[in-house]
């Protein structure tokens, strides 16, 4: 992240159960999702 954004980050975590496990990481409006929640949507769409 501080290649893309910059040393000067700040952050905080909150852990959201719903996720399931893995993590979600927002800065701004750009968002990187590799939860298992995110991961299983994209298998049952295949389907």
């Amino acid at each position: 992240m501080a290649k893309l954004y910059g040393n000067n980050l700040s952050y905080s975590f909150t852990e959201n159960a719903e996720l399931l496990g893995g993590m979600r990481v927002k800065v701004g409006s750009d968002v990187y999702d590799g939860s298992v929640r995110t991961r299983l949507a994209k298998l049952e769409e295949s389907f």
